[in-house]
């Protein structure tokens, strides 16, 4: 208990300066309009908006101007039309007035414009913090509804008190070792802003459950993939344990998992070899893993960070990945605004690699950890008591064997059996994300679309990059785990090991076991982060840390805003889709008095914001990532995000100390400050760490 008051004592002084510091009001304005613009599309005869936004303290109009580039995505004037003062995209009419122009058939902006095909808006912030776009269809009549009967777009404007609900989940999570209460204390208290916001109370669990755990979540077809993945994978693992499948893997691997380090190196190799997609990495590694680590007395608590420390980040800078494809999908539209093509996206995406300090010290640490044989903080006493038979770690393990799927007495134990349906799931997975993407690849090309045929023009990597980006990658994982959980089912009908009974039975169990501690946590996570992006908390803290960013510092600047908001909302994805967009034009803009120049700070600052991103996922108790690597490696929740984060924490402060601030402030080459990490962080576990293998007796 005391442990835990010295932490809320600790996260309490953190966030007190986050509560106090307030965010520059034309900076959260402007922030939050081009976050709602890029949801706003004009019906189809439009060719000029015209925007009505008057807006205190920005009389020269530099503030609306950056955000109505970067929420319509316009292209960036020339050097010519620069030189000559001329915007062909973004004009003014008036001190207030702005009028944007869409761009024609050929990509250009059009030459003429007839009266009937200007969209007359005026952006309004309201009473309650709301900021909404009407339609002007008269000079007495405001609609929210476009000319074709659409609602326009609003957002709430966000402000300290958005912060709440997810440092209140965060710290109630860490005080009562509990994750559902927390969430549903964070969830609950944010549904009842947005209710007050609306004048009422009484909607809060209206708001909570109706508009958005069913109106958003559950009918939401990305959300139900994973849920639906999550349940028929542990369905199948739980018939492949009862059929003696996972017996016979563990009996083929104990020739090569001698020790503790090797079934650790094991999970690591897995880790870094399932890069294709995070999700797939988590749940196969982690299920396929736990029994090896039971036999040699590892804890879940370890695997859980082995999974978790390498799913992302590899993911997240393997040149092909679903991951790629969504990082390059944050900033690529936005690169028009500083003149460079949107199709450049992945080409900057490979510079931003070596630049990745946060991903490479991580699953560097990891590799640390199992050479060395040492351990910090409370993940050496879990160890320690691994070694001693009592894992404290693993979900349920003071509940007795019935908490847990066993093989059936008297069956055999097959390698096959275990082997033939993991396999069916990562490459069927790998096989339909393929099929999938090439499907919506070769729609485009019918509809005439221009980059589609580009790419099947140019084919090999051009190409799968192309169809990695297209796919549907959570639609793909959930077939491959069906495909994975029929093919156990006939395996274990066809050799009459298990009856269909049996098999109810065993699936029924395995979907039990993870139902409170994946799926309730998952929707209550999933939840909190849809309240925390209707009361705009990413949005306040990306303007409370924008307003003190300066030249050089800002890639060290953005990876802490970052770390801070991932952290707050429990998504990466979320974090870098907020700040992705603000990051182009400001990094273009202060990089012209750097010594590396626009380009070479920005970036930086693209990998700067990927990176903080992935950190404060890592750390978050409410981030879904995080909720299935406890969930796939039967690991009790608060305790793996309590035994990860140390090695988080040192890793980022490495990134930081050694990574970003040599290379952005001194200029200093990325190699240089690779070696140095990698050398800090293998003197940091070799010295810091202590041995959790007990010493043999000498006989």
């Amino acid at each position: 208990m005391r442990t835990r008051l010295i932490f809320a004592a600790v996260f309490t002084a953190i966030c007190l300066p986050l509560m106090m510091a307030s965010a520059d009001p034309v900076l959260l304005q402007t922030l939050s309009a081009q976050t709602m613009l890029q949801g706003y599309e004009p019906v189809a005869s439009v060719r000029a908006v015209d925007i009505d936004w008057p807006l205190d303290a920005d009389a020269d109009g530099l503030a609306r101007r950056d955000a109505l580039r970067v929420g319509f995505r316009l292209p960036a004037p020339t050097e010519a039309e620069k030189a000559a003062d001329v915007d062909p995209w973004l004009q003014n009419l008036t001190a207030t007035t702005f009028r944007i122009l869409l761009a024609d058939a050929d990509g250009n902006p059009p030459l003429e414009i007839g009266p009937n095909q200007i969209q007359n808006v005026r952006m309004l912030l309201t009473e309650s913090g709301s900021l909404q776009l009407l339609e002007i269809n008269s000079a007495a009549e405001e609609s929210s509804l476009n000319a074709a009967g659409e609602a326009l777009p609003s957002t709430q404007m966000g402000s300290r008190w958005a912060l709440i609900p997810p440092l209140l989940a965060i710290l109630l999570a860490f005080l009562l070792r509990g994750t559902l209460l927390a969430l549903s204390a964070g969830v609950l208290v944010g549904a009842a802003m947005l209710a007050w916001a609306e004048g009422s109370l009484i909607y809060t669990l209206r708001i909570a459950f109706g508009d958005i755990l069913i109106g958003e979540i559950l009918t939401d077809p990305f959300h139900l993939y994973i849920l639906g993945f999550v349940l028929l994978l542990s369905a199948t693992v739980a018939v492949i344990t009862r059929m003696g499948g996972i017996d016979g893997m563990v009996k083929a691997l104990l020739r090569y998992a001698k020790n503790s380090r090797s079934v650790q190196a094991i999970a690591y190799a897995l880790g870094l070899g399932i890069f294709f997609d995070d999700y797939a990495n988590t749940i196969i590694v982690g299920n396929s893993c736990g029994p090896l680590f039971d036999r040699m007395k590892v804890s879940r608590a370890k695997l859980a960070y082995i999974v978790d420390s390498t799913a992302a980040p590899v993911a997240g800078i393997a040149i092909l990945s679903t991951w790629v494809a969504y990082q390059i999908s944050t900033y690529a539209p936005q690169l028009p605004t500083v003149g460079i093509p949107a199709s450049q996206g992945y080409a900057l995406f490979l510079e931003t690699v070596p630049y990745r300090f946060y991903c490479l010290f991580a699953m560097f640490m990891v590799g640390c950890v199992i050479w060395t044989k040492r351990d910090i903080g409370p993940m050496r006493r879990m160890e320690e008591q691994a070694r001693d038979g009592k894992d404290e770690s693993l979900i349920g393990a003071g509940d007795g064997p019935a908490a847990h799927t066993l093989a059936l007495p008297g069956v055999p134990a097959r390698w096959f059996n275990g082997v033939l349906p993991l396999a069916l799931m990562i490459f069927g997975t790998a096989g339909l994300i393929y099929a999938l993407g090439a499907a919506t690849m070769n729609e485009a090309i019918t509809n005439n679309d221009s980059e589609a045929i580009a790419a099947s023009a140019e084919g090999g990597f051009v190409w799968m990059r192309a169809v990695l980006g297209a796919s549907d990658s959570t639609k793909a994982i959930f077939y491959g785990s069906l495909a994975a959980f029929v093919l156990a089912v006939l395996m274990a009908i066809g050799q009459r090991l298990l009856s269909a009974g049996e098999i109810t039975r065993t699936a029924s169990n395995g979907i039990r076991i993870l139902f409170k501690d994946a799926v309730l946590i998952l929707l209550l996570a999933w939840s909190i982060g849809k309240v925390c992006g209707h009361l705009g908390t990413a949005t306040y803290l990306v303007a409370a840390f924008q307003g003190i960013i300066d030249g050089a510092w800002l890639p060290i600047i953005l990876f802490l805003a970052s770390c801070f908001v991932a952290f707050a909302t429990g998504s990466s994805w979320t974090t870098m889709a907020i700040m992705q967009p603000n990051v182009v034009l400001l990094a273009y803009h202060l990089g012209e008095n750097t010594p590396y120049g626009p380009h070479g700070l920005l970036v930086l600052s693209i990998g700067a914001v990927l990176e903080g991103a992935i950190f404060g996922d890592h750390c978050s108790p409410i981030s879904d990532t995080t909720i299935l690597s406890s969930a796939a490696s039967k690991c009790n929740h608060i305790t793996h995000v309590r035994t990860q984060a140390p090695y988080a924490i040192a890793t980022a402060f490495v990134a930081v100390l050694f990574g970003y601030i040599p290379t952005a402030i001194f200029n200093t080459p990325f190699w240089v400050s690779i070696l140095a990490g990698f050398a800090v962080l293998y003197a940091f576990m070799r010295f810091a760490g202590k041995p959790t293998e007990k010493p043999q007796a000498v006989s």
